[in-house]
This record gives C-alpha cells, sequence and structure tokens, in this order.
C-alpha cells in the first residue's frame, strides 16, 4: 500500500492550483532524479507537458517531449515539483524561471555552505506536491468512538513518500508514552495525518521504567484512510515547541 501522491494525476490535488496562485514548477525524471524542465504558470499548467505530449514534439533524449515520451514508455510517470508559489503576478514568475534556468544551467554539483536558506522557503520554497498537501487539506477532528487515540509526529524520521510499512516502523515507537489501550494511532507530520492504524497493543520489548521508550503493536485501518489521511490537525497539536512528538486524545 503506497502512499506517494507525487506521480499520481495530470492535475493538482483539489483546492491547491488556485491557492499556489502564479508558481514556478521542476518537472523530474523519476528514472534517475535529473529535473529535466522549469517553467512557470497558474492553474493546472504544471501538467499540461504531460497531456499534450501527442502533438509535435522532438523525440530525442533531450527534448522536453521525447524525454516525457521515454519516462511514460517506461511505465512511469514524470514527478511535478513546485519552485517557488504565491508568487504576486505573471512577471514575477519570469523572473524566478529565469533565475532557477540560469542557475542549472551552470551548475551541474553544488555544495552550498549558505548558513541561512532562501528567504521564504518554508512557506513558498521548492516542495514536492506531497509537501504542499496542507494547501487542500480539509479540517478534521478525532471522534469519540476513534478515543483513546494518539497523534504521533516522527518528524526526524519521516519521508514524503514513505510506503506503510517503514512509515509505521517510524510511527509507533520508541516514545516515553504512558501505559494506555489506545485504540487508533495516526502518523502526523506537518500537521497533516498521513497514516491510521488500529492499535494491537504494546511491543514486548516495550521498558516500562520511568522515562523510557514503548513502542505499539498495530494493523493499518484501511476503512479509515479515504477519511482520514490528508486531512488536516493543527488544531489537535500543542504550540510550536512542544517538545513530545505525540498528542493523546482522550
Amino acid at each position: 500500500m503506497s502512499v506517494d501522491v507525487e506521480r499520481q494525476r495530470l492535475e493538482f490535488l483539489p483546492g491547491v492550483a488556485g491557492k499556489l496562485r502564479w508558481y514556478v514548477y521542476a518537472l523530474r525524471d523519476p528514472r534517475d532524479g535529473a529535473v529535466f524542465y522549469i517553467g512557470k504558470g497558474k492553474g493546472n499548467r504544471a501538467y499540461q507537458h504531460a497531456k499534450n505530449i501527442g502533438a509535435g514534439g522532438g523525440t530525442l533524449l533531450d527534448d522536453k517531449r521525447g524525454r516525457i515520451r521515454q519516462i511514460h514508455a517506461d511505465g512511469l510517470q514524470v514527478i511535478v515539483e513546485i519552485v517557488r508559489h504565491q508568487l504576486v503576478d505573471e512577471k514575477a514568475a519570469y523572473e524566478v524561471e529565469a533565475a532557477v534556468i540560469d542557475t542549472l544551467s551552470h551548475v551541474t554539483i553544488s555544495d552550498l555552505k549558505n548558513k541561512v536558506q532562501g528567504h521564504g522557503k518554508d512557506e513558498r520554497g521548492w516542495a514536492s506536491l506531497d509537501k504542499l498537501r496542507h494547501l487542500e487539506a480539509p479540517k478534521i477532528d478525532i471522534p469519540p468512538e476513534l478515543r483513546p487515540a494518539v497523534l504521533i509526529r516522527p518528524n526526524r524520521e519521516y519521508r514524503y513518500g514513505m510506503d506503510v510499512d517503514p512509515m509505521w516502523e517510524v510511527t509507533r515507537g520508541w516514545w516515553p508514552m504512558r501505559r494506555r489501550d489506545y485504540r487508533y494511532a495516526f502518523c502526523v507530520h506537518g500537521a497533516i495525518i498521513r497514516g491510521v492504524w488500529e492499535v494491537r497493543g504494546w511491543d514486548p520489548e516495550s521498558n516500562w521504567a520511568p522515562k523510557k521508550r514503548r513502542a505499539l503493536l498495530g494493523e493499518p485501518a484501511a476503512d479509515l484512510w479515504p477519511t482520514y489521511v490528508g486531512g488536516w490537525v493543527g488544531h489537535l497539536l500543542p504550540a510550536p515547541g512542544g517538545q513530545m512528538p505525540f498528542t493523546v486524545l482522550l
């Protein structure tokens, strides 16, 4: 069961396109990870290349449409990434597009030593589509019938596009949680639910001494994924700066 939303369809997730406003995007080849095109646009412009490859265009590997055809022929999809979004107008998008093209054209290998990352990186910077899910995520609650539940935020170990099993491994432990009969555990990253598991108990290797760490046992709650995965639960989380990576909902 995969939760990779990077390679899924020929349009943005519902509600995302309008909130991006003008943006600059990159097309990445999933076979070697190379960025082979930089463009600008709004709406679903970033996907027009894949939609229109049948109309004209070359067939050489270094030709945009030719490369897209070869990616599709290998049974894969082009990865769309957003370099910068919420740009004020088309002129600003032109400037960012030109700067990124110039940079990638002149740099093949980089090892940047900047102590400060680009201004606005966290809010509007280069991001996969999964990182932008918060733009369309509906606000949801965890109802009483699913509680007691625990929202676990494995921020350091979580990786966008993780499959279910490795996601559960970084979610289920090891945390200094109190012993409770949890019904469900939720993996949360960026205030977005990424996975849901029915808790079946505690790992026998759990250490119940004070301040020691424990882990849960569980199975994917497949019937709950369509309802909860992708939902925003920021209102249920502690204020930024909270030290505990889990939130108990009783």
